[in-house]
């Protein structure tokens, strides 16, 4: 994989959906990645992000900005666009890893209750928190004002209609920068 993200990231992609398909990931690897990471995409906003900005596009209440990809997979750097709680089909596999703020996650068992708002399980991620989910899952999330997360597919999105433009694109790339920034300055997810 890339060494864009951490490498229990890989693991969590290629689970199956059964229950002993969940990948064994020790503590150790699933902490200590936020600040090698935010360092590794703020160098990479600095020379410039691949596919930037034709690539970057809106969906469900986030604004996409693609990194590089590998072996047929896409990554984002995904920033909130917004506070409301927002559907997200789930078209491949995706691992989403919490760089900034916190990210609200709501699972419903039926189409019919993800429409009343009813979920079966309700779960707030917080910054160095990640989770996977799988295709089909109805779920909706909702990030707080300067939430940013990086998402991972098995496979690339499709991109929608909601392509940014060029001064969108600056805006967000601009922002994200100041998130990495403040991340990188604090020292955040170092050794524990």
């Amino acid at each position: 994989m890339d060494a864009l993200l951490p490498a229990f990231v890989d693991r969590l992609l290629d689970q199956g959906r059964d229950p002993s398909d969940i990948p064994e990931i020790p503590v150790a690897d699933a902490t200590g990645w936020l600040l090698p990471l935010a360092t590794r995409l703020l160098r990479l906003m600095e020379h410039g992000m691949p596919g930037a900005p034709s690539g970057a596009f809106m969906a469900h209440g986030f604004a996409h900005l693609p990194l590089s990809a590998h072996d047929g997979r896409g990554f984002y750097l995904r920033l909130a666009y917004g506070s409301v709680m927002t559907t997200w089909p789930i078209v491949s596999t995706s691992v989403v890893l919490t760089v900034a703020g916190t990210l609200d996650l709501e699972m419903y068992q039926w189409p019919e209750d993800l429409q009343a708002g009813r979920p079966q399980y309700v779960r707030s991620f917080a910054s160095e928190q990640a989770f996977a989910a799988h295709p089909g899952t109805l779920c909706a999330l909702k990030s707080s004002a300067g939430g940013v997360q990086v998402l991972a597919v098995a496979q690339p999105e499709a991109v929608p209609t909601g392509a940014l433009t060029f001064n969108e694109h600056a805006a967000v790339a601009q922002r994200a920068r100041r998130v990495l920034e403040d991340v990188v300055g604090a020292g955040v997810g170092g050794a524990r």
